[in-house]
């Protein structure tokens, strides 16, 4: 009968993290040293970050008077109290199971949240968010996107998936807020989401958060009455929420809003009205949002910059754009596609060498693809022959070994090239024994092999 119960638990065990994935509710857990050794996707959706980059941290460095740790030391179970959460900066209410041994020492705590009634209420109207993003299907071709998508290139497995949820969620009128890095193309996927939907026949008005200067975003977004304020129209503003009635209003770098403009935005996000500026009317609007960002919101709220109610009426559903580097089969097809434009363009007919297109492969894009873009723009204006080379690129695509002029070099790519130069020679000094390379570097497992498929050494 023994041996039957350990069989039967030894099953429950496999599916545990499934089951724990099936949870609204955030579930952490740190081992006896304080390192996080698991989270559920409820944690990753709520604090908005990928659990791989939360593996392997020690609480003790950044966030000493966390609730897990107190309850590591103490060692007494907690049920549903409020608490001050060290990681969101905001009160939560939550439980906190000591896990023991046999001599009832504590060597881990589970913690679980009560999740947020308005971020519960978005994910019972949202069923689309239990996709998962980062799970890949093989089945997923160019012939399952709507054609409205055909224009974003690519065909990695990464960007598939992203337009393959970008479309099923444009059937819905949920909110959407895409996630990536600055190049990689977050408003032409806004653009291809709004004509994807049923408001295609509708207004579609693209915002600049980081465009407009703060004393005139307001007025920007919620217009005014005549006579509002000095300098004001005599005929008064129509705003741009006005504007995108019946349509998409697309927010991009929404992380650049004011507080005060995100307290009325956040008010417009609950009545789904808005009254001019000097005004008394309330218009009643409908409207399906995108937002957009690069900029790490979930920090923003825990400094206080961003309002978390707000972040959590937007973050319904959090599209994650892939920036280039991680997808490289991607960059030829990207490059000949610029390249046909711009000979279109300049009236030229042009093509790349062997040593261009292995350039082009090499480099590591921070600028993602507007970068691409314009790169291959100079190339094309100033190559005179047929054949673009190297020597037709900027500057910056050098190879960093032969760059001798570190004032030419990106921060983010320093970094990078540093990085991935380091763990090279950490490898070579261990004959690739990746333990002793872990020593050596003094990180974490989980951050070592994160960074081996960021810089692909483990194809190496």
């Amino acid at each position: 009968m023994l041996e039957q119960n350990n069989s039967y638990w030894n099953t429950i065990q496999k599916y545990l993290g499934t089951i724990l994935d099936m949870i609204n509710d955030p579930v952490i857990i740190i081992d006896k040293e304080g390192t996080i050794i698991y989270i559920n996707e409820g944690y990753e959706l709520q604090v908005g970050v990928k659990r791989e980059r939360l593996l392997g941290r020690n609480l003790n460095k950044r966030y000493p008077n966390d609730k897990l740790l107190q309850v590591l030391r103490k060692g007494e179970l907690i049920k549903n109290e409020e608490h001050f959460n060290e990681t969101l900066r905001y009160n939560v209410v939550a439980s906190f199971l000591p896990i023991k041994d046999d001599k009832g020492e504590t060597i881990a705590v589970a913690g679980i949240g009560n999740t947020p009634p308005v971020y519960k209420l978005n994910v019972r109207l949202s069923p689309i968010l239990s996709i998962s993003q980062d799970k890949q299907s093989q089945n997923i071709t160019r012939d399952n996107i709507p054609p409205a998508f055909r224009n974003i290139v690519g065909e990695a497995p990464k960007l598939l998936n992203c337009l393959s949820l970008s479309a099923k969620v444009a059937k819905s009128d949920a909110t959407v807020m895409l996630r990536g890095e600055t190049g990689v193309g977050k408003e032409l996927l806004a653009r291809a989401i709004h004509d994807a939907s049923k408001r295609r026949d509708h207004p579609y008005v693209a915002v600049n958060c980081a465009t407009i200067p703060e004393n005139l975003i307001e007025s920007e977004l919620f217009g005014y009455s005549p006579g509002a304020f000095t300098g004001a129209r005599a005929s008064g503003k129509v705003g741009k929420i006005e504007m995108a009635n019946r349509g998409t209003l697309f927010l991009d770098e929404i992380g650049d809003l004011s507080y005060s403009t995100q307290v009325k935005l956040l008010r417009f996000t609950q009545e789904r009205y808005i009254e001019r500026i000097g005004g008394n009317n309330q218009i009643p609007i409908d409207v399906r949002i995108i937002t957009a960002t690069n900029r790490n919101l979930e920090q923003m709220v825990q400094q206080g910059e961003f309002r978390a109610d707000l972040y959590y009426r937007l973050n319904v559903i959090p599209i994650h754009i892939p920036p280039l580097r991680e997808r490289p089969g991607d960059i030829g097809l990207l490059a000949h596609y610029f390249l046909d434009y711009y000979c279109k363009k300049y009236d030229k007919k042009m093509g790349f060498s062997i040593e261009a297109m292995e350039y082009l492969q090499d480099y590591s894009w921070p600028g993602n693809i507007r970068e691409l873009k314009n790169i291959i723009e100079h190339a094309v204006i100033i190559c005179p022959g047929d054949t673009i080379s190297p020597s037709h690129f900027n500057l910056m695509l050098n190879d960093y070994a032969n760059i001798r002029d570190s004032s030419v070099l990106n921060l983010h790519q320093a970094i990078e090239y540093t990085e991935k130069t380091i763990i090279k020679k950490a490898l070579e000094k261990a004959a690739n024994n990746k333990s002793k390379a872990i020593e050596y570097l003094g990180i974490s497992r989980g951050a070592f092999y994160d960074k081996l498929k960021k810089y692909k050494l483990d194809m190496e």
